[in-house]
């Protein structure tokens, strides 16, 4: 042997002598390494793992082999058996890190999280690095969200995962879901930022911070969020959506402090993120509706109806848009289909109710305004629109109850003060002097809580008397008829006249005021306080109040004192309670001087008579031939409203039906549509003897035309006590029917019949008693041939009388308010208020 090694060597070739058998297996099994190498880098796993086996046949303690073996298992999906390969190579060497390591992402990849957190642990303690710590941290992460799944959460593994590895976004945003879902917004977005904060791409920590700030209220910030998270991925519907709520929000927060054009900008940005989101239409209705753009309001409403046919509140929105609009019917459907969503909605049953009021529907009105009060026995409005459809059917005694528990629910409620002032005046059983105490304390409450801000030293400039109207019925309303005279013959060299109009609606009546007078101010949706300061500003004289204490009143204006002679004049018939109202204009028919009526204010006496009718246009025809002689029979009637129908008016009138047994009593009312109502008005007949048969009830008429041609129907119209009528006078007498009134001692309201009966020459139709009005309607309606005397001439004779006489009428109204102007400078000694200068020499005088 040593012999043929000599020889060997001697040739010179030693490295080609003979291998050792174990030499020969370790060249054996780097080859097949390198071609195991080869095909996993091609992702051959299938091919290479072959090769890793014979490696392992020849050399089964090599733990690299085993970890190679694992890793091509790994791949291939065959995950016990890759699991059984690393735990040999740890066996073979538990210091090898790569096999640790591949073991916990094998462990991870089952989703086996508490397994690969002890295997990562282990694989630190041989070897920290930055990869095998943002593994923990993922792997713990993952471990606290299987445990949270399983309802053993434990927020503890976060914050292990975040010691592990700080710079690990999920374990954050996983901290800030945990406090989100506990409501602790605050802690959840201060997550959601430092997962924002380490991965700006992180759509997710994006979305859920704009919903943490969405819940902090922090909307601009929210948007910032969801605009940082779209800039990554512009398509992702669920931040699109989140976006439009956040915008949502924050348009619906302008539109509560009436920021409005920021709450447009933001609510039609939301459109652009999600352009089917009903609650974005629904709030640009509000928004069009705040700035009177009624049409578009309409169309965002009809919009969210379209995206969501059961959003309630757009049903009811746009509801009050057709109401608004005159279209009572259309609002009508909206109501109901409002509370075929939700049967109990509150503001469906209140809406829907007032337009079954105002179509006499009596009964549905009532009882839809109670489910009203049932879903919310603290809504005084309710109470409210409850009493006064209750006075609307003549039922004053539960109208006034009603009226009590709204103020009490609201006791700044301004409006309820008034309707129960307003229903007061229907009682005949109340005392005059009790009747007043209750507005002199109203005005008493409402000057105590509203401070008189204007002062009044101010020079005033020259050039004619600045003379203010202000009313909320600029329109086809009763008061329209009477201020018609003074808007269209006022004398401009002499007043300048500023209507302030509060007109909701406003119709051909309206554009015809407009035109007659050189400014005019909408004060629609304004408060008082802005509404006061610009009539200060106007630099107006002599405000008049039109309404007193009708309905939608400005009464809170006045008590401001916005100019320095405040009248009050046509609207109500009793004095406002204020005494920062200076004057009520009325005449000695109405107040006569030995037992005028109760009143805060001081009256001004107008020569004649205190009013002055203009006829609506569309009169029909007075149809000549008395009633009794076309039906057989006398008919007496009233066109007032049912209110005014008192205890002693029912007692008045059944009398007067007894005195003549075979008339019948014609009654027009809005609440008589109602078969209820009409038998409660035969109930109350009934109890005076007076058979249901002999009266003829009905509910109002839809046009002005039809209504007048009503009257054709009687021979004698009755007037009601203590509350008279006016505009239905004027009409009766107008179509040449002749009214019978009773006058009240020292009660203006019930004495306005015979100012108007007065100005037409008719003062025999005055009575002073029941008994004298009985006798007195009973001979009128006997009279047949002075009944066809008035059809055939009362019309003219009342355009030709002072009644209707608008030039004459207003050269007596111009010439009060100079003397009053002329007072009160006397009174403040400014000698530079002075008006002579500009007052026609045929009004100089004072009468």
């Amino acid at each position: 042997e040593d012999a043929k090694n000599a020889d060997s060597k001697g040739c010179g070739d030693s490295s080609k002598g003979p291998k050792s058998p174990r030499m020969e297996s370790e060249g054996k099994v780097q080859q097949l390494t390198r071609r195991a190498d080869f095909f996993a880098s091609r992702a051959r796993y299938a091919d290479a793992l072959p090769l890793v086996d014979q490696a392992l046949h020849l050399e089964p303690n090599r733990p690299e082999l085993h970890l190679g073996r694992g890793q091509c298992l790994m791949q291939l999906d065959k995950l016990e058996d890759a699991l059984a390969s690393f735990e040999a190579a740890l066996r073979l060497d538990s210091q090898c890190v790569s096999a640790q390591r591949n073991k916990a992402l094998l462990l991870a990849k089952q989703q086996r999280w508490h397994d690969a957190v002890v295997s990562l642990r282990e694989a630190l303690s041989l070897e920290s690095s930055p990869e095998l710590r943002m593994e923990l941290a993922r792997c713990l992460t993952e471990h606290a969200i299987q445990l949270k799944a399983s309802g053993r959460g434990d927020l503890q593994l976060f914050h292990e995962a975040i010691q592990a590895c700080d710079s690990y976004a999920p374990a954050f945003f996983q901290l800030g879901v945990c406090y989100s879902e506990v409501s602790d917004c605050i802690k959840a977005k201060e997550m959601y930022r430092k997962a924002v904060q380490l991965h700006p791409g992180y759509v997710e920590a994006l979305n859920n911070l704009g919903v943490a700030c969405r819940e902090l209220g922090e909307w601009e910030h929210a948007i910032e969020a969801y605009g940082m998270a779209l800039k990554v991925n512009q398509n992702c519907s669920k931040t699109r959506e989140n976006m439009a709520i956040s915008l949502l929000q924050l348009g619906c927060r302008h539109l509560q402090r009436k920021e409005l054009k920021q709450a447009g900008e933001a609510l039609k940005r939301a459109l652009t993120f999600n352009s089917r989101n009903a609650d974005i239409y629904f709030n640009l209705g509000v928004l069009y509706a705040e700035k009177e753009k009624w049409d578009r309001a309409k169309v965002n409403y009809e919009l969210a109806n379209h995206f969501d046919p059961r959003h309630a509140n757009a049903h009811n929105n746009l509801g009050v848009i057709h109401r608004r609009l005159g279209n009572a019917e259309a609002a009508m459907k909206c109501f109901e289909s409002a509370l075929e969503v939700d049967s109990k909605m509150n503001l469906a049953s209140k809406n829907l109710g007032a337009i079954y009021g105002s179509m006499g529907r009596m009964d549905d009105a009532i009882r839809l305004t109670r489910i009203a009060i049932e879903s919310n026995r603290q809504d005084a409005e309710a109470y409210n629109n409850l009493a006064l459809l209750l006075r609307d059917q003549c039922d004053v005694d539960a109208c006034l109850e009603n009226l009590d528990v709204c103020i009490s629910l609201e006791p700044e409620s301004r409006h309820a003060g008034s309707n129960r002032l307003m229903s007061l005046n229907y009682q005949s059983e109340r005392k005059r002097e009790e009747v007043f105490e209750a507005h002199r304390s109203w005005g008493s409450c409402v000057e105590s809580s509203i401070s008189q801000a204007f002062s009044w030293d101010r020079p005033r400039t020259s050039g004619p008397l600045r003379v203010g109207y202000v009313s909320p019925d600029f329109y086809s309303h009763s008061v329209s008829y009477f201020i018609h005279a003074a808007l269209k013959h006022h004398d401009p060299a002499f007043v300048h006249v500023t209507c302030y109009s509060d007109v909701a609606l406003e119709d051909e009546k309206t554009k015809q005021f407009r035109e007659l007078v050189p400014r005019w101010r909408n004060l629609c949706g304004r408060a008082d306080d802005e509404v006061a300061k610009m009539i200060y500003e106007d630099g107006i004289d002599i405000l008049v109040d039109l309404t007193g204490h009708t309905g939608n009143n400005r009464l809170g204006v006045f008590a401001r004192k916005p100019a320095p002679i405040c009248i009050t004049w046509i609207g109500y018939p009793h004095t406002t309670g204020l005494t920062r109202m200076d004057y009520r204009i009325s005449d000695e028919f109405a107040d006569p001087m030995d037992a005028p009526g109760l009143t805060t204010e001081k009256i001004l006496y107008l020569p004649e008579c205190f009013l002055c009718y203009t006829p609506p246009e569309t009169a029909p025809p007075v149809v000549l031939k008395p009633a009794q002689e076309s039906y057989g029979c006398i008919t007496f009637g009233c066109f007032n409203n049912l209110a005014k129908v008192s205890s002693l008016t029912v007692r008045m009138w059944s009398k007067l039906l007894h005195e003549v047994p075979d008339s019948r009593l014609f009654v027009k009312s809005k609440a008589l549509a109602c078969p209820k109502v009409q038998e409660k008005m035969r109930a109350a007949f009934a109890a005076h003897d007076i058979q249901a048969s002999r009266l003829d009830l009905t509910g109002l008429q839809p046009q002005t035309g039809s209504h007048l041609h009503m009257y054709s129907f009687i021979d004698v119209a009755l007037d009601t006590a203590p509350y008279a009528g006016t505009t239905t006078t004027c009409e009766a007498l107008y179509m040449g029917v002749p009214v019978v009134t009773l006058k009240g001692r020292g009660i203006h309201a019930q004495n306005v019949g015979s100012s108007l009966l007065s100005a037409v020459q008719l003062g025999d139709l005055v009575t002073e008693t029941e008994e004298d009005f009985v006798k007195q309607a009973a001979a009128c309606a006997k009279n047949v041939p002075r009944l066809a005397a008035l059809r055939a001439g009362l019309r003219t004779r009342m355009l030709r009388s002072v009644l209707c006489d608008g030039p004459r009428h207003v050269a007596w109204l111009e010439r009060l308010y100079a003397g009053v102007v002329s007072d009160f400078a006397k009174s403040k000694q400014v000698t530079t208020f002075n008006v002579q200068d500009s007052i026609p020499s045929s009004l100089a005088e004072v009468q």
